[in-house]
């Protein structure tokens, strides 16, 4: 019995050791789960924590927006503008309305837009085509205050205006420095869009979508000069004038436009650079109007054949169409089949670009041009004039050209070209002014000088940078070219006795 009871006992022992190991486990397994637990909730709280510095959107240190403090910088100094008109109606649309028996009177018409303080002593930036033509102009400040507002200066060609109201200590907005703001930034637009329907001073948000849109058509109030910034900001009817603010609280550009099919916000807005702003206000506040540069020179745009012609790394730039008489581009030395790839260190992007940058500098500034000759690059200094003088009786303006075709010849022809020496007789005969070159008999049609507008009459000066006054010196340079790939440039009259220049790719 004794050796039972032992025996037992060990059972009992050995029942409960296993009890006691298993506890010992499931102690183990429940603090092993319980630190790996609090470690996923550490690293999921400490994601939380980073994921506000890693959001798309902008906040503050406090997790605010900061366009709650930019807004309340500049909004009370946008402004309200309503424009009256009087529409002055023909003597046939008179006689029309007094036949059946409707009041004769001029009728009014009346525009609503935007404008915004930018100095306290009550001067308003806005558009032209806000007020144009305007009889009377009342501003509705912030307070909704309504008063009288006169017309300082106005320049439809940049589709800017300045007003003033009387008074002082005005809440303003400064202009900022438009060229330092990069695609991808944060901007605000504040207006009043809808102006009919009270929603003034609406602050809509969004990026600058991209830089130095030109070109554009907007119909009968299409400016002249245009690099618009382009934003997604809403801009919609009513907004016109209205600031568009960087997250400093500077204007950097003044909504004018949309592209829109609907007439209202497709993403698509454009700004006025306060750079550009900066470059008239001066004028618009001192002589009611803008005194503009002028080089006098017709332009014409670079393509692909002429960039690679003339040893250019791309097609930008402009070229010298014809240089005018007693011009500032004449006195500087410029001369026609220029090309024009630099002004002051700006890359020159097209001839509406050129044109801009020359509107832009005041009579008697100095500019550098870099430009490129013969297809070599050379620097001139020109001096600005005054471009109100100068398009006194002539106007900038690009090359005309035709594309006339004829039967192929079966004679031998280059770059799908006939031609002989020029005389007086055969100028008459195709009835051109003679020049001293080579005159084009015939043309292929479709062939390389076809497709570049080469036609019969045309007469040929220069090729490949290389003087032109007979067939056997036009013979010589087509002997050193053949088997060229790369297009060749030459300049030459057209039938009109106008300045051309092409750049042929031979086939």
């Amino acid at each position: 019995m004794k050796g039972v009871s032992t025996y037992s006992s060990f059972i009992r022992w050995g029942v409960l050791l296993s009890f006691v190991l298993v506890g010992i486990i499931i102690g183990f397994v429940i603090s092993s789960n319980t630190e790996f637990v609090n470690n996923a909730v550490s690293q999921t709280q400490a994601v939380r924590a980073t994921a506000p510095s890693k959001s798309i959107y902008p906040i503050t240190a406090e997790g605010k927006s900061p366009f709650v403090s930019v807004v309340e910088k500049v909004r009370d100094a946008v402004v309200n503008i309503k424009a009256e008109r009087i529409e002055q109606l023909t003597p046939s649309n008179r006689r029309w309305m007094q036949f059946w028996g409707l009041p004769v009177d001029n009728p009014r018409e009346i525009s609503m837009g935007t404008g915004f303080f930018f100095r306290d002593d009550g001067y308003i930036l806005t558009n032209h085509h806000v007020i144009a033509g305007a009889r009377d102009i009342t501003i509705t400040l912030a307070d909704r205050q309504e008063v009288r507002a006169k017309l300082v200066g106005e320049d439809a060609a940049s589709d800017l205006a300045v007003l003033k109201i009387t008074g002082g200590g005005y809440p303003y907005i400064e202009l900022g420095d438009s060229d330092s703001i990069m695609v991808g930034e944060w901007v605000m637009a504040i207006g009043n869009p809808f102006p009919t329907q009270g929603l003034d001073r609406t602050v809509t948000v969004g990026v600058v979508s991209a830089k130095g849109r030109r070109g554009l058509n907007f119909g009968e109030d299409t400016p002249d000069f245009q690099d618009y910034i382009q934003t997604d900001a809403a801009i919609n009817p009513g907004n016109s004038g209205g600031p568009l603010v960087n997250l400093e609280g500077y204007v950097i550009g003044i909504n004018a436009a949309i592209a829109s099919s609907s007439g209202q916000s497709a993403g698509i807005g454009f700004a006025i650079p306060s750079n550009f702003v900066k470059s008239v206000v001066t004028d618009l506040m001192t002589k009611g109007k803008v005194q503009r540069g002028w080089l006098g020179v017709g332009l014409d745009n670079i393509d692909a054949n002429m960039a690679e012609a003339n040893g250019l790394p791309s097609p930008r730039g402009v070229l010298i169409g014809q240089v005018r008489s007693d011009s500032p581009a004449e006195r500087a030395g410029l001369r026609d089949g220029d090309i024009v790839t630099k002004f002051n260190g700006i890359n020159v992007e097209d001839k509406n670009h050129f044109r801009y940058l020359v509107a832009g500098e005041k009579l008697g500034s100095v500019i550098n041009l870099e430009v490129y000759r013969k297809g070599k690059p050379t620097d001139l200094a020109v001096t600005i004039g005054d471009r109100d003088k100068g398009l006194a009786d002539n106007q900038e303006t690009t090359q005309p050209s035709t594309n006339q075709r004829v039967q192929p010849s079966p004679n031998e022809v280059w770059l799908g070209m006939v031609v002989t020496t020029a005389t007086q007789a055969l100028a008459d005969q195709y009835g051109v002014d003679y020049h001293e070159g080579v005159i084009v008999t015939r043309i292929e049609p479709g062939s390389p000088a076809d497709i570049e507008g080469v036609t019969p009459g045309s007469i040929l000066i220069e090729i490949n940078h290389e003087d032109i006054g007979t067939e056997s010196d036009f013979n010589q340079v087509k002997a050193q070219l053949q088997g060229r790939t790369k297009a060749i440039a030459m300049i030459g009259y057209d039938y009109r006795g106008n300045v051309r220049y092409f750049a042929i790719k031979p086939n």
